[in-house]
């Protein structure tokens, strides 16, 4: 687990918001011997910086593999200096210089700036949106193969939407966390949850503070049970009452999950 660094006046701490293709890395975080998407984005700051200073990389969310991100956000910090003052200068461009190290690695850089004093990206984050598109027809897409959970059979999106207006509160979240989750309180608090259907897309968008480890994705493997009348809108409320993983619906496939937006 990575430390929380803290903010020094010897650094220009910069804030970037990063898309990628959650298949083509072994998610977020630094692992022996896989790709991320951490060690990605710092393997190109510095080939940019030409070895100049070593660079860690914060993210606000740790993203599992295959997991796709659109709003991922991430720090780094330049110690004052030379570099610092030559970014400080050009931060418009910061950005296109690293993409121009991220070329078909599945990561990009969409925006970058410098953050106000006090700022880290996971610490600081108040809200975290993530959205869950299905296709819903009879026809599998070739396009959007690994962007979308294909599901044949049609989902009520109305009941599903009601059945998903329960999650909205605190609650102790232990069904809908993997086994492997290490957090020690299962209690979270979710802001909001949507489910509205866009022609044959269904889309699931949550809000939160923070999440477990697979907590989206076993919140639409249950939501779609209740879509495909397999279970009642009740069974949410049944599931947070008996906390009970085991009775909940299967962990959905990583693939048709984003992470949209960071909320500081």
């Amino acid at each position: 687990m990575q430390k929380l660094r803290i903010v020094s006046s010897n650094h220009m701490r910069i804030k970037l918001t990063v898309e990628y293709d959650g298949m083509q890395f072994y998610g977020w975080q630094k692992q022996n011997d896989r790709i991320s998407v951490q060690e990605t984005v710092e393997h190109a700051i510095s080939r940019l910086f030409n070895g100049a200073e070593s660079v860690e990389l914060y993210g606000a969310g740790r993203t599992d593999t295959g997991v796709h991100a659109t709003g991922q956000v991430a720090h780094f910090d330049i110690p004052n200096g030379e570099l610092a003052e030559k970014w400080r200068a050009n931060i418009w461009k910061l950005h296109i210089g690293i993409n121009s190290y991220l070329i078909d690695s599945g990561a990009v850089i969409t925006s970058a700036e410098i953050a106000p004093d006090g700022f880290h990206a996971r610490a600081s984050a108040i809200m975290r949106h993530y959205e869950y598109i299905i296709l819903n027809r009879n026809i599998k897409s070739v396009i959007h193969a690994n962007r979308m959970w294909h599901i044949v059979r049609r989902l009520d999106d109305v009941a599903m939407n009601e059945a998903a207006k329960l999650f909205i509160g605190t609650h102790n979240l232990n069904a809908f966390r993997s086994a492997h989750c290490s957090a020690a309180n299962p209690v979270r608090t979710i802001s909001s949850v949507e489910v509205r259907r866009d022609g044959d897309r269904v889309i699931i968008q949550v809000a939160a503070r923070s999440f477990l480890h697979n907590q989206v994705r076993i919140m639409v493997g249950t939501l779609v049970q209740i879509g495909l009348g397999i279970k009642r809108v009740d069974h949410i409320q049944q599931l947070l009452e008996s906390m009970d993983r085991t009775a909940a619906g299967p962990t959905a496939p990583p693939y048709g999950l984003y992470l949209t937006k960071v909320e500081y």
